[in-house]
Protein backbone atom coordinates (compact mmCIF):
# COMPACT_ATOMS: atom_id res chain seq x y z
CA UNK A 1 0.00 0.00 0.00
CA UNK A 2 1.24 3.38 -0.87
CA UNK A 3 1.38 6.35 1.46
CA UNK A 4 -1.46 8.15 -0.33
CA UNK A 5 -3.83 5.21 0.10
CA UNK A 6 -3.04 4.99 3.82
CA UNK A 7 -3.71 8.71 4.24
CA UNK A 8 -6.98 8.44 2.29
CA UNK A 9 -8.06 5.45 4.35
CA UNK A 10 -7.19 7.27 7.58
CA UNK A 11 -9.09 10.39 6.51
CA UNK A 12 -12.09 8.28 5.47
CA UNK A 13 -12.12 6.51 8.85
CA UNK A 14 -11.79 9.83 10.65
CA UNK A 15 -14.64 11.36 8.63
CA UNK A 16 -16.86 8.33 9.26
CA UNK A 17 -16.19 8.42 13.00
CA UNK A 18 -16.86 12.17 13.15
CA UNK A 19 -20.13 11.72 11.27
CA UNK A 20 -21.14 8.93 13.62
CA UNK A 21 -20.25 11.03 16.67
CA UNK A 22 -22.16 14.01 15.25
CA UNK A 23 -25.23 11.86 14.62
CA UNK A 24 -25.07 10.52 18.18
CA UNK A 25 -24.76 14.04 19.56
CA UNK A 26 -27.71 15.12 17.41
CA UNK A 27 -29.84 12.25 18.75
CA UNK A 28 -28.93 13.16 22.31
CA UNK A 29 -29.74 16.84 21.75
CA UNK A 30 -33.05 15.96 20.11
CA UNK A 31 -33.97 13.71 23.04
CA UNK A 32 -33.06 16.33 25.64
CA UNK A 33 -35.14 18.94 23.79
CA UNK A 34 -38.08 16.53 23.66
CA UNK A 35 -37.76 15.86 27.39
CA UNK A 36 -38.48 19.46 28.23
CA UNK A 37 -41.86 19.32 26.50
CA UNK A 38 -42.80 16.02 28.11
CA UNK A 39 -41.85 17.28 31.56
CA UNK A 40 -43.89 20.47 31.13
CA UNK A 41 -46.89 18.34 30.15
CA UNK A 42 -46.39 16.12 33.21
CA UNK A 43 -45.64 13.02 31.15
CA UNK A 44 -42.74 11.78 33.21
CA UNK A 45 -43.05 8.14 32.18
CA UNK A 46 -42.97 9.12 28.50
CA UNK A 47 -39.89 11.26 29.10
CA UNK A 48 -38.17 8.40 30.90
CA UNK A 49 -39.09 6.09 28.02
CA UNK A 50 -37.44 8.56 25.62
CA UNK A 51 -34.23 8.41 27.63
CA UNK A 52 -34.31 4.63 27.79
CA UNK A 53 -34.90 4.47 24.03
CA UNK A 54 -31.86 6.70 23.51
CA UNK A 55 -29.76 4.58 25.86
CA UNK A 56 -30.76 1.41 24.00
CA UNK A 57 -29.84 2.82 20.58
CA UNK A 58 -26.71 1.50 18.89
CA UNK A 59 -25.17 4.94 18.41
CA UNK A 60 -25.51 5.81 22.09
CA UNK A 61 -24.03 2.47 23.17
CA UNK A 62 -21.00 3.03 20.96
CA UNK A 63 -20.64 6.63 22.15
CA UNK A 64 -20.89 5.43 25.74
CA UNK A 65 -17.71 3.43 25.18
CA UNK A 66 -15.91 6.65 24.27
CA UNK A 67 -17.54 9.00 26.81
CA UNK A 68 -18.20 6.48 29.61
CA UNK A 69 -21.18 8.20 31.28
CA UNK A 70 -23.24 11.01 29.80
CA UNK A 71 -23.68 13.59 32.56
CA UNK A 72 -26.51 15.49 30.84
CA UNK A 73 -28.59 12.34 30.49
CA UNK A 74 -27.83 11.38 34.10
CA UNK A 75 -28.95 14.84 35.26
CA UNK A 76 -32.19 14.62 33.28
CA UNK A 77 -32.88 11.14 34.62
CA UNK A 78 -32.31 12.51 38.12
CA UNK A 79 -34.81 15.29 37.49
CA UNK A 80 -37.37 12.80 36.20
CA UNK A 81 -36.91 10.45 39.14
CA UNK A 82 -37.21 13.39 41.54
CA UNK A 83 -40.45 14.47 39.87
CA UNK A 84 -41.73 10.90 40.13
CA UNK A 85 -40.91 10.93 43.89
CA UNK A 86 -38.20 8.26 43.58
CA UNK A 87 -35.53 9.93 45.70
CA UNK A 88 -33.07 7.04 45.80
CA UNK A 89 -32.78 6.74 42.04
CA UNK A 90 -32.74 10.52 41.64
CA UNK A 91 -29.91 10.87 44.12
CA UNK A 92 -27.94 8.11 42.39
CA UNK A 93 -28.31 9.83 39.02
CA UNK A 94 -27.35 13.18 40.51
CA UNK A 95 -24.19 11.65 41.97
CA UNK A 96 -23.26 10.45 38.48
CA UNK A 97 -23.93 13.88 37.01
CA UNK A 98 -21.90 15.67 39.71
CA UNK A 99 -18.70 14.40 38.13
CA UNK A 100 -19.10 16.78 35.20
CA UNK A 101 -16.64 19.54 34.39
CA UNK A 102 -19.42 21.91 33.29
CA UNK A 103 -19.87 24.33 36.23
CA UNK A 104 -23.51 25.19 35.43
CA UNK A 105 -24.57 21.55 35.24
CA UNK A 106 -22.57 20.74 38.35
CA UNK A 107 -24.20 23.57 40.33
CA UNK A 108 -27.71 22.51 39.24
CA UNK A 109 -26.99 18.90 40.06
CA UNK A 110 -25.64 19.64 43.53
CA UNK A 111 -28.55 22.01 44.21
CA UNK A 112 -31.15 19.40 43.24
CA UNK A 113 -29.38 16.72 45.26
CA UNK A 114 -29.32 19.08 48.25
CA UNK A 115 -33.08 19.53 47.88
CA UNK A 116 -33.53 15.77 48.08
CA UNK A 117 -31.30 15.60 51.15
CA UNK A 118 -33.25 18.47 52.75
CA UNK A 119 -36.55 16.64 52.30
CA UNK A 120 -35.01 13.77 54.27
CA UNK A 121 -34.40 16.26 57.13
CA UNK A 122 -30.59 15.96 56.96
CA UNK A 123 -30.02 19.68 57.39
CA UNK A 124 -26.26 19.65 57.91
CA UNK A 125 -25.49 17.63 54.76
CA UNK A 126 -27.90 19.73 52.72
CA UNK A 127 -26.27 22.90 54.05
CA UNK A 128 -22.86 21.61 52.96
CA UNK A 129 -24.18 20.94 49.48
CA UNK A 130 -25.79 24.38 49.20
CA UNK A 131 -22.47 25.89 50.30
CA UNK A 132 -20.75 23.92 47.55
CA UNK A 133 -23.21 25.37 45.03
CA UNK A 134 -22.34 28.83 46.28
CA UNK A 135 -18.64 28.09 45.75
CA UNK A 136 -19.45 27.45 42.09
CA UNK A 137 -21.95 30.29 41.67
CA UNK A 138 -21.81 32.89 44.43
CA UNK A 139 -24.84 34.75 43.03
CA UNK A 140 -27.29 31.84 43.29
CA UNK A 141 -30.07 33.41 45.35
CA UNK A 142 -32.04 30.20 45.85
CA UNK A 143 -28.99 28.36 47.15
CA UNK A 144 -28.32 31.21 49.60
CA UNK A 145 -31.91 31.17 50.76
CA UNK A 146 -31.96 27.40 51.19
CA UNK A 147 -28.60 27.46 52.98
CA UNK A 148 -30.05 29.86 55.54
CA UNK A 149 -33.13 27.66 55.88
CA UNK A 150 -30.97 24.61 56.49
CA UNK A 151 -28.93 26.42 59.13
CA UNK A 152 -32.11 27.56 60.87
CA UNK A 153 -33.58 24.07 60.61
CA UNK A 154 -30.42 22.55 62.04
CA UNK A 155 -30.43 25.08 64.86
CA UNK A 156 -34.08 24.40 65.67
CA UNK A 157 -33.51 20.67 65.47
CA UNK A 158 -30.58 20.89 67.88
CA UNK A 159 -32.47 23.02 70.39
CA UNK A 160 -35.54 20.81 70.16
CA UNK A 161 -33.86 18.03 72.10
CA UNK A 162 -31.74 20.08 74.49
CA UNK A 163 -32.45 20.04 78.26
CA UNK A 164 -32.69 23.84 78.24
CA UNK A 165 -35.51 23.64 75.72
CA UNK A 166 -37.38 21.11 77.87
CA UNK A 167 -36.98 23.34 80.93
CA UNK A 168 -38.24 26.33 78.97
CA UNK A 169 -41.24 24.38 77.71
CA UNK A 170 -42.04 23.32 81.28
CA UNK A 171 -42.05 26.97 82.36
CA UNK A 172 -44.33 27.91 79.50
CA UNK A 173 -46.66 25.05 80.38
CA UNK A 174 -46.72 26.20 84.00
CA UNK A 175 -47.60 29.73 82.89
CA UNK A 176 -50.56 28.40 80.94
CA UNK A 177 -52.13 27.26 84.20
CA UNK A 178 -52.25 30.77 85.65
CA UNK A 179 -55.53 32.45 84.73
CA UNK A 180 -54.99 35.68 82.88
CA UNK A 181 -57.29 38.66 83.28
CA UNK A 182 -59.17 38.49 80.01
CA UNK A 183 -60.07 34.85 80.40
CA UNK A 184 -62.42 35.37 83.36
CA UNK A 185 -63.77 38.79 82.48
CA UNK A 186 -67.52 39.15 82.73
CA UNK A 187 -69.27 39.61 79.42
CA UNK A 188 -72.91 40.08 78.62
CA UNK A 189 -75.82 41.85 80.26
CA UNK A 190 -76.58 41.69 83.92
CA UNK A 191 -79.69 39.79 84.76
CA UNK A 192 -81.84 41.45 87.31
CA UNK A 193 -83.85 39.23 89.59
CA UNK A 194 -87.13 40.62 91.00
Amino acid sequence: MSGKKIIKLFLFALAASLLFYGYGYYEKSKTVAGLEGKIKMGRYQDALAMIQQLENSLTFKILKIVEKEDRVIAYNKGVLYALMENRKKASAEYRKAMETKDPVLKARTIYNNANIIATDMDFSTAALQYAEVLKIDANDFQAKKNLERMRLGEQQFNTMFSPEQQEREDRIEALKLIPWGTKYRYSGEQKIRW
